[in-house]
């Protein structure tokens, strides 16, 4: 109830047959700034931003300021004139409100608002208004600012009573806070009063008698009066009158009104888990929405993904991008990945056609609706802070050889490939003769780091009677967990809202800048380079050039690198700016429409730098020349908007909301790219410096959208809803006459609950709602200028040699346009129930759905004769994806113990229907994407266990092989050995090809889990979030990089275990240099249970009681220790089950950096 606004009319018959019209204001004030600054060379950076950030705040503070404090004396000022013949006292209430900016609070009991008056004043207070209006009623009112309670006289009847006994209470709910407006009535009378602002009461009553409290959203209260003069009442929460309001595309609806499928998250959840990104908070919260992790490196963040994969191509950049959901922020397209995640109100999923078509060609792989906090009208201001402070490292660590093991293992490899020791790397012998000449060096521990991790935020509300603002800043700086490495980002957000007379019009202005330093490239990719670099070489060494260690020289070490050199040598950093600005002016002629104009622009200055100086890192990693590469890039996206809002309600059981509208959508992208070398030291790292191999290029592009959408909603006496909507989208994408695209749903829905024949089961059962779905959503991102013909500048088809030099013959068509392209259109069908048990305590959902895409693009070669040896794009694709969802959450009290269970569940799988080329493969090492098979599916050779004897060999080779075209027999593994793996010949040719890969399994889980847990113990509360996939294969590339013997790296510890004819009893192979066998080729050796569930989030917290916190000069106080990511159960052996997760590559765990383990502090105030 804290914190919110309601204007709510009680009937007879519902809870009481007291019936209360209130408007109020719910205010609480919030406090203190804390200031931290990080020590060490980058203090002064961090104060200069700190500074600036400090302007901006105090600027809007004071401008947001302003308009809030007009109304503090405002009743005794405000004077207004009425000309209103023959009507009631209810519309000249409501004509007071409008024109002074009043709200008030009675009790339709006691005040008869339907009573005929004509009033005629000019120019009069408030006070000489309402004595006219009241004259001789019996009725009295009290004035505190813009608040006006009107009250019953007191009788002589009454006044009799009053000698007798007066009460005075409070009124809060069940966690001490003061209800403002509950009603307090003396039973069998109309002798009553509203509480305060501050919960309190008094009642002049007779003995013995009872009083009967209530209050919206609560459970009524009949509580008898003793020999007590002073009383406590507590409310309890009736969640059966609440009914949560869900935002849907240009507008909200009551959730139970909703028949499309829509699933909401509310800000304080988010707010709950310590981020600086809103994708990551958003795990496991909402069924149906994937959150992917491709990486814990500094600089990567989560990709979303709504009910599975909704469009294939081959091209993983536009694969990503097509299976995107639209996310909107405020009614304006964004990114999430710049959001500060405590700015955040709500966020709506929309998941099927019925809610998401509204956003047609943009919204096939599903829609994210984000509101920010904007600030209360008639709100005192109030300020709150938030911060957290911690510890990041590493949760796990792979075991690896030291180096009397890796020589050990070295040894053997040598051995078992027969290699003379004359031709041994000569480490080996220098090893055993001397080891105190080399290193002991372990890697994993150097390269990975405890971090430390911060972050702050501070927002300013406040509001009038007709404006309202929010200003909020933020700042957070994470230190990877590997060396050299982290992010930082800081931005504010300013919300406001003014209303006149019949005009509305408000801004939302953000700006966000988000920078790292990142892992550096030496060629292999980070986190093989540190397990596979031998222990043997030491980190530092100050006669090489930049002081790092490596390979030894004249050792026969392998090129593995130092990437701790790397990180620490090479300055590679980026760097975004978001800034986001955006206005509406609503007008609203008659009542329930509303004319909205909106325009907003979103733009993204990026940045980038690669630095490498000179430097030598060891025998292997040289490099004699400093070369440059700098990047910028500047998007922008402009967004125009007109709507008309329309809602009806007719004879009390018609509800009726229509909506159109039109959109104009530009984006335009360009960027300057240069790069350059020979630098005269590694001081002088300006492009300017560079002497030799300048280069410099650029792009531009634009796009744009027109469309015209409407949307009709109608329900009857909330048992029967339909919802229909369209859109009609043209794009600059497509050639005339495919420009435009049509997108139509329509979603039913029936709640038998509110069937008369179910009066009688509405305690067990209050909502039984049934709801079914159908329509089409459009996908347009299908990369730009597909269909014309593009000219193409110095490529090797256009140049040729002359006189020893190529000479470029300028300009020309080189690829052959896909003139007939069109929209991808993808229709949807959805089935759900809702159930809600015992008073909402239990809430039920669960849902079906088919999502067919049809009109893919997918590439057909061309004829040679056309002059092009190319290919062209065509709409002959399809993809079905299938799947279900289910959702439970549970309001329990348990004594003093309250508590929310939340448990949801999510199964997809999508099947390439169709392509162009029948025949098509995708393939990404064991991953395969083929016509009738899932998307990525694992394909790997199947091992039947390993040789234990030279017999077993000669009798699979015997049984197993082919003759060639001379009739000499080919044994199926001719070099296999004792200690080998037996590999099966699935198709028997006799050959061990690609055609003898089988399917084992798909990276895309069978069912993903969230359950969220919120107690809360007197002062106490817990929050703890599980998420997990099941059925779920891995591909384990870390565990093949230390296994490998085909190239000489270090060798993980399970190494030691390989087979012998002294330990047959192993799953490892031999040790053999050279692999001859290939032992190490892509087969179900690597293929793992990638099943897994996680405690993404525990966090303990202490609500200071709030007596205590007024005698601090707070409103509230609350300390928190928390851990994410603290545990994880999986029988997986890579470093994280839930990385590397694209489209189409899920469960490849290829050079992914895992996820933290982060352990910290926080608090929360204000006042």
């Amino acid at each position: 109830m804290k914190g919110r606004r309601r204007t709510t009319i009680f009937r007879p018959g519902l809870m009481s047959n007291l019936i209360i019209y209130y408007k109020l204001i719910n205010y609480k004030c919030m406090d203190n700034i804390m200031k931290c600054t990080p020590l060490g060379e980058q203090k002064s950076l961090w104060l200069r931003k700190t500074l600036l950030i400090m302007k901006f705040f105090v600027l809007f503070l004071l401008l947001g300021t302003v308009p809030c404090w007009a109304g503090i004396a405002y009743s005794q000022n405000v004077k207004m004139s009425l000309d209103m013949e023959n009507t009631t006292v209810h519309d000249v209430i409501n004509a007071i409100e409008k024109k002074g900016n009043f709200y008030f609070t009675y009790n339709l009991n006691q005040v008869n608002v339907n009573r005929k008056v004509s009033i005629k004043v000019e120019n009069k207070t408030i006070n000489q208004i309402l004595d006219r209006l009241f004259s001789k009623s019996g009725i009295d009112y009290k004035i505190e600012n813009r608040h006006i309670v009107l009250y019953k006289q007191a009788t002589p009847e009454v006044e009799a009573v009053k000698q007798q006994k007066s009460i005075n209470g409070i009124v809060a709910d069940e966690q001490g806070e003061p209800i403002i407006g509950a009603s307090v009535l003396e039973k069998g009378t109309t002798n009553g009063t509203i509480t305060d602002l501050d919960g309190r009461f008094t009642l002049s009553i007779g003995k013995g008698t009872e009083l009967i409290v209530s209050y919206v959203g609560y459970t009524t209260k009949t509580v008898k009066i003793g020999n007590q003069s002073t009383i406590k009442i507590v409310l309890i929460e009736d969640t059966k009158t609440l009914d949560e309001v869900v935002v849907i595309g240009y507008g909200t609806q009551k959730k139970s009104d909703v028949s499309g499928s829509v699933t909401s998250v509310s800000g304080d959840k988010l707010s709950k888990i310590p981020t600086a990104n809103a994708e990551m908070a958003l795990q496991g919260m909402a069924p149906g929405l994937s959150v992917n992790f491709g990486s814990g490196a500094a600089g990567s963040s989560a990709t979303l993904q709504v009910r599975g994969v909704t469009s294939w191509k081959d091209d993983d950049g536009e694969n990503s991008e097509s299976n995107g959901p639209l996310v909107i922020i405020d009614g304006v397209p964004g990114n999430m990945s710049y959001l500060n995640p405590e700015d955040i109100k709500s966020i709506s999923v929309l998941k099927d056609a019925a809610t998401a078509a509204i956003y047609g060609s943009r919204s096939a792989a599903g829609v994210i609706l984000i509101e920010t906090h904007r600030g209360t009208m008639n709100s005192a201001p109030k300020i709150t802070f938030s911060g957290y402070w911690g510890l990041s490292a590493m949760p796990k660590r792979l075991e690896v050889c030291n180096s009397a093991e890796f020589i050990k293992v070295r040894k053997m490899a040598l051995i078992n490939a027969g290699t003379d020791e004359s031709r041994w790397p000569k480490y080996i012998s220098e090893y055993e003769r001397d080891p105190s000449q080399f290193a002991d060096t372990d890697w994993q521990k150097e390269y990975y780091q405890r971090g430390f991790t911060q972050k702050y935020n501070i927002g300013y509300t406040a509001g009038s009677a007709n404006s309202n603002v929010s200003l909020s800043a933020f700042y957070s700086k994470t230190d990877g967990v590997t060396i050299a490495t982290g992010d930082e980002k800081f931005g504010f957000r300013l919300n406001s809202d003014v209303t006149r007379g019949k005009f509305k019009m408000g801004e939302s202005v953000s700006y966000s800048r988000w920078s790292a330093d990142l892992e550096s490239n030496s060629g292999f990719s980070s986190i093989y380079q540190v397990t596979n670099m031998e222990p043997l070489a030491f980190l530092y060494d100050e006669n090489n050039d930049g002081g790092y260690g490596g390979a030894i020289s004249g050792m026969g070490m392998s090129d593995a690198g130092n990437q701790v050199a790397f990180n620490k040598l090479i300055d590679n950093t980026s760097s975004t700016d978001y800034i986001a600005a955006s206005g509406y002016l609503q007008y609203e002629p008659i009542k329930g429409l509303i004319v909205k104009f909106n325009a907003s622009r979103n733009m993204y200055f990026s940045k980038s730098r690669l630095f490498t100086p000179t430097y030598e890192i060891g025998a292997a990693k040289r490099n004699t020349m400093a070369s440059l590469s700098e990047s910028r890039s500047q998007t922008t996206n402009d967004l125009l908007e007109l709507t008309a809002n329309y809602d009806k309600t007719i004879a009390e059981i018609h509800n009726l909301s229509l909506l159109l509208g039109l959109s104009q959508e530009e984006n335009k992208y360009e960027d300057l790219s240069a790069s350059g070398s020979d630098f005269e030291n590694n001081s002088m790292s300006l492009m300017g410096h560079a002497k030799s191999n300048y280069s410099v290029g650029g792009t531009k592009t634009r796009s744009a959208l027109r469309s015209l959408f409407s949307r009709v909603n109608y329900n009857y006496m909330m048992r029967y809803m339909i919802m229909a909507s369209f859109r009609y989208d043209g794009s600059s994408r497509f050639a005339k006459g495919n420009k435009w695209g049509f997108f139509p749903s329509v979603s039913l829905g029936w709640n038998i609950a509110n069937e008369p024949f179910w009066e009688n089961l509405k305690e067990t059962v209050s909502m039984f709602k049934l709801r079914l779905s159908y329509g089409a959503l459009g996908n347009q991102n299908i990369g730009l200028y597909r269909y014309i013909p593009t000219l193409s500048y110095n490529t090797h088809a256009l140049n040729y040699p002359f006189d020893g030099r190529e000479t470029s013959m300028g300009y020309a068509i080189t690829a052959f346009p896909s003139s007939n392209i069109k929209w991808e259109t993808t229709v949807y069908k959805n089935i759900g129930v809702d159930i809600s048990l015992w008073n909402n305590k239990l809430e039920l959902s669960a849902e079906a759905y088919i999502k067919n895409t049809r009109d893919m693009l997918s590439s057909r070669n061309i004829s040679l004769a056309t002059g092009y040896n190319s290919s062209i794009l065509v709409n002959d694709g399809k993809l079905r994806t299938t799947g279900f969802e289910m959702q439970a959450i549970y309001h329990g009290k348990a004594g003093g113990l309250k508590y929310d269970l939340d448990l949801n569940l999510s199964h997809y799988k999508s099947v390439l229907k169709s392509m162009a080329n029948p025949d098509y493969l995708y393939e990404y090492g064991a991953l395969r994407t083929y016509v009738g098979g899932e998307i990525g599916e694992f394909w790997v050779y199947q091992t039947a266990g390993i040789f234990q004897n030279q017999a077993e060999v000669d009798e699979w080779n015997t049984a197993h092989g082919y003759k060639d075209q001379n009739g000499n027999w080919q044994p199926l593994q001719p070099v296999a050995k004792p200690g080998d793996i037996r590999f099966i010949d699935q198709n028997g040719d006799g050959m061990l090809d690609t055609n003898d890969r089988v399917k084992v399994g798909s990276g895309t889980p069978k069912v993903s889990l969230g359950f969220n847990i919120n107690l809360a113990y007197k002062d106490f509360d817990l929050v703890a979030n599980f998420y997990g996939d099941f059925g779920a294969k891995r591909y384990n590339y870390t565990k093949y990089q230390l296994e490998r013997m085909d190239h000489v790296f270090n060798y993980g510890k399970n190494a030691l275990n390989a087979w012998t004819p002294e330990n047959p009893d192993t799953d490892i192979p031999r040790a053999v240099s050279g692999d001859p066998n290939k032992n190490s080729r892509t087969s179900t050796r690597f293929v793992e249970n990638g099943d897994y569930l996680r405690l993404n989030n525990l966090q303990i917290g202490y609500n200071l009681p709030v007596k205590y916190c007024k005698k601090m000069g707070l409103s509230n106080l609350r300390i928190y220790v928390g851990a994410t990511r603290l545990f994880t159960i999986t029988n997986y052996k890579g470093y994280d089950p839930s990385t590397g997760s694209s489209v189409g590559q899920m469960g490849y765990d290829y050079a992914a950096i895992p996820l933290s383990r982060d352990f910290m502090m926080g608090l929360k105030f204000g006042f």
